[in-house]
């Protein structure tokens, strides 16, 4: 075993680097945590707790437990992008599509298939839905600005998807924004339905994943084709 104490060294592992892994254990705690119990039951000493750490280590890496849902947030929409990007290469990369704006044969194609990546993320790992759609939400000013930019990323990707190098018109953003909004409201519906109903005989067949998937597809195609 590697151990410089002039360097700090140990284990071949820096300060920094042992630093970050404190970090990323206390966000995959985080998750688990607020995924499951949710984020107003669950005590900093709680999360320290499920990570194996003292909570010297939480605030080494955190001022509070708001900042370590950002940061678990942040993971997660981390993670839905990826399986977004990732289907939407594959529709591109089997098409063969020239540079430019989709074409309009390949746009149901198209939403179906990046729409399916980033839903199916969220309810392959009910710890992630719960977060990006309940748990962030209202928490405090600063976690609601974090949500905004996501919303507002969402958008910017729906706009590289259909533009394509071509600066989108005002329309076209605000349409872009629209859609993520539609979205999020039918997935937080569903997630409501799922964690705590609103009233008396909910359907939950009504917000069920694969039907939200069909609407919205049929959203994003219709406003494509109709602004893009």
């Amino acid at each position: 075993m590697t151990n410089t104490s002039g360097g700090r060294t140990y284990g071949g592992l820096t300060a920094q680097d042992r630093c970050l892994q404190r970090r990323e254990s206390l966000i995959a705690a985080g998750l688990h945590l607020f995924g499951t119990l949710g984020y107003p039951n669950v005590s900093v000493k709680r999360i320290c707790t499920e990570a194996g750490l003292t909570q010297r280590y939480f605030y080494e890496s955190f001022d509070d437990r708001a900042a370590l849902l950002g940061a678990v947030y942040d993971s997660c929409v981390d993670s839905a992008r990826a399986a977004t990007l990732t289907a939407a290469a594959t529709v591109f990369d089997s098409a063969d599509v020239p540079d430019g704006p989709v074409p309009e044969e390949l746009i149901p194609r198209l939403a179906e298939e990046t729409l399916r990546g980033f839903i199916t993320n969220l309810a392959q790992d009910a710890r992630r839905a719960r977060i990006i759609l309940i748990e962030v939400v209202g928490v405090s000013p600063e976690l609601e600005k974090v949500r905004l930019r996501a919303i507002h990323g969402w958008a910017d990707l729906i706009l590289g998807f259909a533009s394509r190098g071509h600066d989108p018109t005002s329309s076209q953003r605000l349409a872009a924004i629209g859609l993520v909004g539609a979205m999020t409201q039918l997935l937080v519906d569903w997630q409501t339905a799922v964690q705590a109903p609103i009233e008396a005989g909910y359907d939950l067949d009504l917000f069920s994943v694969d039907a939200i998937h069909r609407v919205v597809t049929d959203m994003f195609v219709a406003t494509l084709r109709r602004l893009f």
